[in-house]
């Protein structure tokens, strides 16, 4: 393991408070979301940005805030960033240093949902949220000075597999036309007998089985949701119209099997697929920037990725 990233693990054991794996769920939960928060402290000082504002769309549930990170004037390719935290934790602020510095390694306009959380949203919530992102920052292309022909849709963790959950919704309806997707560590498997080696020996680096577990069952409406192929992407009947893919993995990740897994079915169908695994490197860190010179290495590839589309 990188020794940065080492230095980050020991350090959350420090900051996080044990988990009580008997601890009901209310407690386990509020004890889940301070731990996610707590990633941010190792984001570093956040970059200045040409302007940050606030869209706040209409939907059944209520408004929907999407945070809008613009490196510089004029129109822009448009990146929908969509944050991980298990779909039960974690928030645009944040991800708020890590989304201000993709948008200004990249160049794009970097959007980014304040999507409803479980268990007070179970899914499809999190699904619903971002394609109401999505049509609402197209639908406002003009006024929001958004080029419309580089739309990417991106995301880290179970964002990622949101990502793609929402790039496979566009292709079945035809649009928006969509010309990527990032997938940053995703989760790609949910099934409660998913069997992966890294889940074994990377148990405990960031993720641990048994919290893995519990995440999901706060995340999904019911069992039979785990074999969905919106919160399971994997199990897809069909990958052939999704658009070509950054994926990153880490080899010190318990997610890195199910995300090569997906990448290769991609692969397979014909899809379009780049795929970098992070030698040393553990989930989470395009939040670690403060700490890991792996992020600023990430930053890298998703610009020049991009520049290609």
């Amino acid at each position: 393991m990188d020794p940065q990233a080492r230095t980050i693990l020991d350090t959350i054991q420090t900051l996080a408070p044990n988990a009580d794996p008997h601890a009901d769920d209310a407690q386990w939960l509020a004890d889940f979301r301070y731990q996610t928060a707590l990633l941010k402290t190792f984001s570093g000082d956040p970059e200045p940005v040409h302007a940050i504002t606030h869209l706040m769309l209409p939907s059944e549930p209520g408004p929907l805030t999407v945070r809008l990170y613009r490196p510089k004037p004029g129109p822009l390719p448009l990146l929908l960033h969509i944050h991980g935290g298990g779909a039960i934790a974690g928030s645009i602020d944040g991800h708020d240093p890590a989304l201000r510095a993709l948008a200004n390694r990249t160049g794009w306009l970097v959007a980014a949902p304040a999507y409803r959380l479980a268990p007070e949203h179970r899914f499809p919530a999190q699904l619903d949220d971002s394609w109401t992102a999505l049509q609402g920052l197209v639908a406002q292309a003009d006024t929001l000075d958004i080029d419309l022909s580089r739309v990417v849709v991106s995301g880290d963790s179970i964002g990622g597999t949101l990502a793609t959950a929402l790039a496979s919704r566009a292709a079945s309806e035809g649009e928006p036309d969509l010309k990527g997707q990032i997938l940053l560590y995703p989760n790609t498997d949910l099934r409660r007998d998913a069997t992966y080696l890294s889940r074994q020996s990377e148990d405990g680096n960031i993720i641990d089985a048994k919290s893995l577990e519990r995440q999901i069952d706060l995340y999904l409406a019911s069992d039979a949701d785990r074999t969905d192929r919106h919160a399971s992407p994997i199990l897809a009947d069909d990958f052939t119209a999704l658009p070509p893919t950054l994926l990153v993995t880490c080899e010190n990740d318990p997610l890195r099997d199910e995300g090569e897994a997906y990448g290769q079915h991609l692969h397979d169908a014909g899809v379009t697929v780049d795929h970098d695994r992070f030698d040393g490197m553990i989930h989470a860190f395009l939040q670690m920037g403060g700490r890991l010179d792996a992020t600023d290495r990430l930053l890298d590839r998703i610009a020049r990725w991009l520049d290609a589309r």
